[in-house]
């Protein structure tokens, strides 16, 4: 399974949340543009309202005006009365028409600021609310970024354990090898094995033209004691031809920049065994470790002066001074006993990761 394969195994429910709580902020965020919009036209409705509530005052002043002089005109000229008492009722009435007039713009205002603390207190809400979800997508995006770190450790672990099965695979290859020409060179040169050999080869002449079952068992009986005498000195005589040694691995070493844009190169050794290294010293183990970093030097042509090998966040790391151009698209052979055992491709982490690498203090 590649990098990608696991993050993508490690991430897929934190992702699924995240899609969740972006729809969910698209809706608060409408449902708050909204109580906006409506508070926009409750003020814009306020200001008609107090625009005509003035008008009709300044009426009700013209108006009483008019009673003022209608009564004074009465009490001036008594012969019309008549036509000023229905003057005076005429402006009654219309002030008491405005006066209703200004009743309703009162309400109407009353009504309109009752709207606008309605919406305010809405627009309240969605905005806490809003900032609960924003901060729970920050939780997420930092889970998020932990799992992406987890499925890296897991993935080390993996190229560790493939490196070291590699060691081991080319290890009983060799050996095997230098068992079976021993077996060879014994055959010409040891008097009792070139023997057996050819009491064996015989036998299996003869057991390929017998007819006869009692024969043929016989036979059988002798190759089997005769094949189990040579394998007490020579274990694998008759199996190394039958070993077909597999395609060497091709692997993905990974690399990242840190915030000066400088390379980082993640190492798969275990963090055990770097510290072994330096407290214990090489074993059988960690002698491979120290394969694979004299292989990545020789590789990629490394001076002292290019970088530092060190740990950072507990992962066994090539600390460069180099910048990414420089670096790009080679690769280097990890050998065991002058055989290639893994080939790696240096290979830029994902960009999810690259984030999650760059900004790992802030994860914690």
């Amino acid at each position: 399974m590649g990098v990608g394969d696991v993050l993508r195994s490690h991430t897929l429910s934190v992702r699924d949340r995240l899609s969740g709580l972006e729809k969910q902020i698209a809706g608060i965020e409408a449902v708050r543009n909204a109580a906006d919009d409506r508070v926009k036209r409750a003020t814009t409705e306020i200001t008609r309202q107090r625009t005509l509530e003035a008008e009709r005052k300044r009426a009700v002043g013209v108006a009483a005006e008019k009673l003022a002089e209608a009564q004074r005109t009465l009490e001036e000229l008594e012969r019309k009365r008549q036509e000023a008492l229905e003057v005076l009722v005429r402006i009654q009435e219309e002030h008491n028409a405005v006066e209703r007039s200004r009743r309703d713009a009162q309400v109407g205002t009353e009504a309109a600021l009752g709207a606008i603390r309605k919406e305010q207190k809405a627009k309240e809400e969605a905005d806490a609310e809003l900032i609960r979800v924003k901060r729970e997508r920050a939780e997420n995006e930092r889970l998020l970024r932990c799992a992406l770190l987890k499925g890296l450790e897991v993935h080390l672990e993996q190229q560790v354990a493939t490196m070291q099965s590699a060691f081991s695979t080319q290890e009983q290859w060799s050996k095997a090898m230098r068992e079976f020409e021993a077996f060879r060179k014994a055959r010409h040169t040891d008097a009792e094995i070139g023997r057996l050999c050819d009491e064996r080869d015989e036998i299996r002449r003869l057991l390929g033209s017998a007819m006869v079952p009692g024969v043929k068992t016989m036979l059988q009986s002798s190759l089997v004691k005769i094949e189990e005498a040579i394998a007490k000195r020579f274990p694998v005589a008759f199996q190394v031809p039958d070993i077909a040694r597999k395609d060497n691995p091709i692997e993905e070493l990974l690399f990242y920049c840190d915030r000066e844009g400088k390379t980082i190169f993640l190492l798969p050794i275990s963090s055990a065994d770097w510290i072994a290294l330096g407290e214990v010293g090489p074993t059988e183990r960690t002698s491979k470790s120290i394969c694979l970093v004299w292989s990545f030097i020789r590789g990629l042509g490394l001076r002292t002066e290019d970088g530092d090998f060190k740990m950072v966040k507990g992962r066994p790391v090539f600390a460069s001074k180099l910048d990414l151009e420089m670096v790009a698209s080679q690769s280097f052979s990890l050998s065991c006993e002058e055989a290639e055992v893994i080939r790696y491709v240096l290979a830029a982490v994902p960009t999810e990761l690259q984030e999650a690498l760059s900004y790992e203090d802030q994860n914690d």
